[in-house]
């Protein structure tokens, strides 16, 4: 009997007690139509060898026969999934016991819906800060296609960034999209996908927080000023995509929403996250290139080269301190 439900876990190289804490979690869903695959991007360091343990029927595991890419590890283990809905956790992240169980009443309510996705409870792993991600700002309810692109057709925003953890995805969507599009992005993958998705059906949102994300800082490698680089120029490519794709102009249209907007508020969001890194990093001039390289390609020209410059001027620097200081967690929280 196929599964209903495909959790679908990409892993390499995975710290030990948090890829066990991942699939603890999935094991821990009472459903019987759930099939769990973990897709081990050939890790060298043994995170999955405990799975050899496992009797869960429901659990297989799965290799690519060489290491890949990330949004092509991603692509490679959802096409392994057999269930009529498909869910991915990244191997950091965890599930609520009774997150299926209430997914799946979701799903039921609205199934034109392309995806489903919940409330996340947010880790802050340098601070050990936990809080609920969206709240109660953002109510359960069901999205039309033309709802829907104002939150995705953002690409960074609170309403939908980090929605694959704890999502539903109805399966015929997912591979008639394409799963993880490849609109030429290194690590955003999850952006195409939710503007691939929106193309194939509404989206279901549901309140509560049923799953786990873990956000790491700078000194854990995750945050740092060269992702923060590769970011932008995928947002700048993701947004070519969509804007080139007829069926998502024509959810646009019908949404009135703007591409030339959401390219401006990324433009700003990324110049923010430039000055950031221009005050913590002066020094690291090939990273300040890359970024200056990528506004302008976001922006489409707006935001040249030399205003960038500019901008790290040490008057301007340290302006830039100040006000980060006393307004830009402030800032932040209009974006994610």
């Amino acid at each position: 009997m196929e599964p209903l439900v495909s959790l679908v876990i990409p892993v390499f190289n995975q710290k030990h007690e948090y890829m066990r804490r991942c699939v603890d979690s999935a094991l821990a869903q009472a459903h019987a139509g759930l099939e769990i695959i973990v897709s081990d991007n050939c890790s060298t360091n043994g995170c999955t060898d405990f799975l050899g343990t496992v009797t869960d029927p429901r659990l297989r595991v799965v290799r690519p026969p060489r290491h890949l890419p990330l949004i092509q590890h991603f692509a490679f283990a959802g096409f392994q999934a057999n269930g009529q809905l498909i869910s991915f956790l990244p191997s950091d992240d965890w599930l609520e016991p009774n997150w299926l169980e209430i997914m799946l009443e979701v799903v039921g309510r609205y199934p034109d819906a392309a995806v489903a996705f919940c409330d996340l409870k947010k880790h802050m792993v340098e601070t050990g800060e936990v809080a609920a991600y969206r709240g109660s700002g953002f109510p359960s309810r069901h999205f039309t296609d033309a709802e829907a692109m104002h939150h995705f057709g953002k690409l960074i925003c609170k309403e939908t960034s980090y929605f694959i953890v704890g999502g539903l995805i109805r399966s015929d969507a997912f591979f008639t999209c394409g799963g993880f599009h490849d609109a030429g992005a290194r690590y955003s993958g999850d952006l195409s996908l939710g503007l691939g998705l929106i193309m194939h059906g509404g989206v279901a949102y549901e309140g509560r927080a049923l799953a786990n994300y873990t956000v790491w800082g700078e000194k854990h490698g995750k945050a740092d000023a060269q992702r923060s680089a590769i970011a932008c120029q995928d947002a700048a490519k993701i947004l070519g995509w969509a804007e080139n794709d007829g069926v998502l102009r024509g959810i646009a249209r019908r949404a009135r929403f703007s591409f030339a907007k959401a390219r401006a508020r990324l433009s700003i969001f990324f110049l923010l996250a430039y000055l950031q890194n221009a005050i913590d990093d002066p020094a690291n001039l090939a990273v300040h290139r890359d970024f200056q390289e990528h506004l302008k390609r976001l922006s489409r020209g707006w935001l040249p080269k030399w205003m960038t410059s500019l901008l790290r001027s040490t008057p301007s620097l340290r302006l830039m301190r100040f006000l980060r200081d006393r307004i830009g967690q402030k800032i932040k929280s209009l974006f994610l």
